[in-house]
């Protein structure tokens, strides 16, 4: 991740020198001279990265270069706010400009003292890559990069994904769980699928729950995840909504509640004299059992309940009948060459049958050439001795961090973004690449738009299998993904490590120091530490769905801290009715979604927004944008609608009044349903 943090500021010197020399003024040369010692080393960050975990020293070093990266990254950013944020055109903005000139000259010299600094700081930095020079380039020699193959970020569709995946071994254990849900016995019975993250439990339960001869068999059928944290009252609703939705019928009163007693009578009235599956997916406590269980009555007509865990003491106290899983290979359906069979045998007994280990490192070797032998045996001897035997769980650390290590260090920073995302949360694909275009993690290329190359990004993600698709829809647009909960525990404890990101919840109230990415899944008063928000570029709210989201205050955050912003997604926040005047005042924010809140209109400030390049506002009640939304030139996305439903079924789909003259937004690529106004 040093790479990537220094590869973005080289580039983000390089352009502040081309494009806003007007601005530096005295500090210039301050700025060159930084860019070109973080040029120097970073050729050596690659290899560096990718073995900072098995060397202490090269770990401290490349943690140095990693925060002095981050500060003068903070510096320029504060650079840019200060002088950039006030230029104005003409004789009025020559006038401000010189009443001006004596408050900014102190911050002029303060920051040119700072970047003066991080110049030496850079200097010494690099006579210790002169230490481990030596050491580095033999890293770099055995490194399995593959940030030359050209054809890196091109396109490819997710059909491959989907149509190309084999499962291997599934017959037997699937065959296996169907006999347990077609048993004889008339009493509800209870399967369960155990083994630890990662063994394809969920993959063949799926398989089961989607096999047609399943279908026939029962009335109905309900698929709810119950993952670590879950809140029993909107589990149990969920089940009633896949129970009513499934036959078409409103939902009944009482289907809002909050009382769990009232919420299992409803199911078990439903599910009177009627056979059925449910599916309980990744169970992770027996609380968590004995807390469901009850909302399924036994009527004797054979209906089942099939588990999922990684407790043998929850698949052993739920039922005596159960699957322990550790199968569901994914290999591909061409033919292995012949000059590759040995070391495809080797890489695969190397990881000892795990199929999230053999997952992530098929998508490694799916960029490498398959004429290049040597290139493969790079990646089996970089698993390392310790996956002989019985693998155990930082066997599987180890595997993925390959895969991770093996990332272009663009890739690096977007697939670290997504660990902002909470536990069995699902995302977008288009959601996605416009927060890593916002945070600047997407490179302009030659001939194609930035929604493309991120695009290509994401699809490379797909292709590594370090995403996985969760749910499709129709329109292939919308489908969504998720990371692999494994894959996501690595991520984010990579994340945390680099102060890259970090989610802080009521089971973790603490707020790293530094931290650059936050994702709140807890009201404010909760956190613990003394927390700074000044370096914050990404602010994801995932509120709580219950009465102490209420409580969380949003103007405490708008309070001048925040003046570096980026990225605000304030999706779903409750009580929010009126848009928050604080959110006009920052002026480096590029992404703003108030998605699904009570807001009623946008105040003509939203104009101070210059740098802002989405804004999504679905599923408002805002009808109508102010004129002002025009001075906003570099905006690429605005999104403003409203769905109505009758009945629980959607009844019509209404759009927005946007000013005259907004298609003189040049760079606007999409705009939801709108009428231009009189």
């Amino acid at each position: 991740m040093a790479e990537s943090a220094v590869t973005f500021l080289v580039e983000k010197l390089s352009s502040l020198l081309e494009k806003e020399a007007n601005l530096l003024g005295g500090v210039r040369n301050e700025v060159a001279a930084a860019r070109d010692e973080l040029e120097r080393i970073k050729a050596f960050l690659r290899a560096a990265d990718a073995s900072e975990d098995e060397d202490a020293e090269i770990k401290v070093w490349v943690k140095q270069v990693r925060e002095v990266a981050y500060d003068a990254e903070d510096i320029l950013d504060e650079f840019l706010y200060r002088f950039g944020a006030h230029q104005r055109p003409g004789f009025y903005g020559y006038l401000i400009k010189m009443a001006r000139t004596i408050k900014t000259l102190k911050a002029r010299r303060r920051i040119a003292s700072e970047l003066a600094s991080i110049k030496t700081r850079v200097t010494s930095i690099s006579d210790g890559h002169q230490r481990y020079g030596q050491m580095l380039s033999r890293l770099e020699q055995g490194s399995s990069s593959s940030a030359g193959n050209n054809t890196l970020y091109e396109l490819r569709s997710d059909a491959r994904l989907l149509e190309e995946a084999h499962l291997v071994g599934m017959e037997h254990p699937k065959q296996k769980l169907k006999d347990y849900l077609f048993d004889k016995s008339s009493s509800l019975g209870v399967v369960a699928v155990v083994g630890m993250g990662g063994l394809g439990k969920t993959t063949l339960a799926n398989q089961v729950y989607n096999d047609s001869e399943v279908n026939k068999h029962f009335q109905h059928h309900v698929w709810i995840t119950v993952s670590q944290s879950f809140k029993l009252e909107e589990l149990l609703k969920k089940i009633i909504h896949q129970l009513f939705d499934s036959i078409k019928q409103p939902h009944p009163q009482g289907a809002q509640s909050n009382d769990s007693h009232e919420l299992k009578k409803i199911i078990r009235d439903f599910l009177r004299d009627r056979s059925f599956l449910v599916v309980l997916d990744d169970v992770w406590e027996l609380q968590s059992w004995d807390a469901l269980k009850y909302a399924f009555p036994d009527h004797n007509n054979g209906s089942r309940l099939l588990l999922t865990t990684r407790s043998t003491d929850v698949a052993s106290t739920s039922t005596r009948d159960f699957i322990i899983c550790n199968f569901c290979l994914k290999m591909n359906r061409n033919p292995c060459p012949s000059h590759l069979e040995t070391i495809s045998r080797n890489i695969l007994k190397r990881c000892v049958g795990l199929p999230l280990g053999i997952v992530a490192i098929s998508g490694v070797l799916s960029s490498k050439d398959i004429n290049k032998t040597e290139d493969w045996n790079v990646v089996y001897r970089s698993l390392g001795a310790e996956l002989e035997g019985n693998v155990k769980l930082q066997s599987v650390k180890r595997i993925l961090s390959l895969s991770f290590n093996d990332l272009p260090c663009n890739l690096k920073s977007c697939f670290l973004y997504l660990s902002l995302f909470p536990e069995d949360s699902t995302f977008k694909n288009y959601e996605i690449v416009r927060l890593w275009i916002a945070e600047g993690c997407v490179q302009e290329m030659k001939g194609r738009t930035l929604d493309e190359v991120g695009e290509s990004y994401f699809n490379e993600l797909l292709n590594r299998s370090l995403v996985q698709l969760a749910r499709v829809h129709p329109n292939k647009d919308i489908n969504r993904f998720k990371i692999h909960d494994l894959v996501r525990e690595i991520v984010l404890a990579k994340a945390e490590d680099q102060n890259f990101a970090a989610i802080v919840s009521a089971k973790n109230p603490r707020v790293p120091e530094k931290i650059r990415r936050l994702s709140m899944c807890t009201p404010l008063e909760n956190l613990r530490g003394d927390y700074n928000f000044s370096r914050l570029r990404s602010l994801l709210f995932f509120p709580l769905e219950d009465d102490s989201a209420s409580s969380f205050s949003m103007s405490a955050f708008f309070n001048g801290g925040l003046r570096l912003l980026k990225v605000l997604d304030c999706k779903n926040f409750p009580n929010l009715e009126r848009f928050p005047e604080g959110i006009t005042k920052l002026y480096n924010l590029r992404f703003l979604s108030l998605e699904g809140t009570e807001v009623t209109s946008v105040p003509p400030s939203i104009g101070k927004l210059r740098n802002l390049e989405t804004l999504n506002l679905i599923e408002t009640h805002v009808e109508e944008l102010p004129e002002q939304i025009l001075k906003l030139r570099r905006l690429r996305h605005i999104r403003v609608s409203r769905s109505f439903f009758n009945d629980g079924r959607l009844d019509k789909y209404a759009g927005f009044k946007a000013p005259l003259g907004i298609e003189k937004l040049t760079s606007l690529q999409i705009v939801g349903t709108s009428t231009i106004g009189a």
